[in-house]
This record gives structure tokens, C-alpha cells and sequence, in this order.
């Protein structure tokens, strides 16, 4: 298979993503996906991602808290204190 960004060929992988889906992030572990060697894009097989989208619709995972730095452009000065 063959990226659809840049044509560039893609590898298998199995480990995390991130899936932005209805406004919220959830992390999937250990998942099957196919990944470009030069623009790093993923892909999930419609199957693999057809299960992830039931078990969020059957809302079935677990929920845990992360600390994630928050960069906020319109304040510059947030991002020199971020970056210390």
C-alpha cells in the first residue's frame, strides 16, 4: 500500500495512536496500522477501524487522565515557559 499523502510506501506496525472522533482524543494501545516511512501518516484497515468505532459507540474502554502540555499561540510568552 502506498500513502495517500506523499505515494510513499507504507510499513506495518502494531503499537499507539491517537483517534480524534465526535470531539474527543482516545488513545488505542496495541493496535494493528500501516504507516508512511516518510511522512509518518497512519491507517487503520477498515475492519481494525470498524472495532474501535463499535467499542467507542458501545463505549467500550477505559478512561484514564493524562498531563498534556497546552501551547496557546496568542500568548507567546507562554510558549518560553513551556519550553524551559
Amino acid at each position: 500500500m502506498n500513502c495517500a499523502a506523499c505515494h510513499n510506501e507504507m510499513v506495518k506496525k502494531k503499537g499507539s495512536i491517537d483517534l480524534r472522533t465526535g470531539g474527543k482524543l482516545y488513545i488505542v494501545k496495541n493496535v494493528s496500522y500501516e504507516e508512511c516511512t516518510i511522512c509518518g501518516e497512519k491507517v487503520l484497515s477498515p475492519e481494525v477501524s470498524q472495532d474501535l468505532f463499535d467499542k467507542i459507540r458501545k463505549k467500550q474502554f477505559v478512561e484514564e487522565t493524562f498531563k498534556v502540555p497546552v501551547l496557546d499561540c496568542a500568548n507567546p510568552s507562554a510558549w518560553k515557559q513551556a519550553l524551559q
